[in-house]
């Protein structure tokens, strides 16, 4: 089983990372932080604003 995370913009995929099994927290927010954030801008800037569902792997202070 593989899990993939993507971050997608309306241009499309600026992210990925599969790996193999679940996503932990840690594992999100290291992608987040490694290749996530250094795509993103200032608000009101393209790639300025970061959605993240409910999931509880989404769920940490840091983020």
């Amino acid at each position: 089983r593989y899990t993939l995370l993507p971050a997608l913009t309306e241009q499309g995929i600026i992210a990925v990372d599969i790996m193999e099994g679940s996503c932990t927290k840690q594992r999100f927010k290291e992608f987040v932080v490694s290749q996530v954030l250094p795509q993103m801008n200032p608000f009101p800037s393209k790639n300025s604003v970061l959605v993240l569902d409910n999931a509880k792997i989404h769920h940490d202070q840091e983020l």
